[in-house]
């Protein structure tokens, strides 16, 4: 168990048209703003064909409330683009229930 608590935000994208994927992650790439302050890890993942997920760990929570509409907006005008649904969540690991980084 860890002790270290992280200050997340947790984007998910489900595209309506799962054959826009590709073309979103190639512009997500050529247009990805600097890291934000705080910002210490990213981790993405493909959950189904037409799904994918984001999770930004940052330093404090500060950080973290100051990152986060701009990370919305962000992820908001993507989905705009790429015929998609977005959603923005923040979160704060459970220092109870973390085992170990892989």
């Amino acid at each position: 168990m860890s002790n270290d608590v992280k200050f997340c935000a947790i984007l998910t994208m489900r595209y309506i048209n799962k054959s826009l994927m590709q073309s979103c992650h190639d512009y997500i790439d050529a247009h990805m703003p600097p890291p934000p302050k705080g910002l210490i890890a990213m981790r993405s993942f493909h959950i189904s064909p037409d799904r994918g997920m984001s999770i930004f760990y940052f330093d404090t929570n500060e950080n973290l409330n100051a990152a986060f509409p701009s990370m919305k907006e962000f992820q908001q005008n993507v989905a705009a683009k790429f015929d998609a649904k977005a959603d923005a969540q923040k979160a704060i690991t459970s220092s109870q229930s973390d085992f170990g980084e892989c």
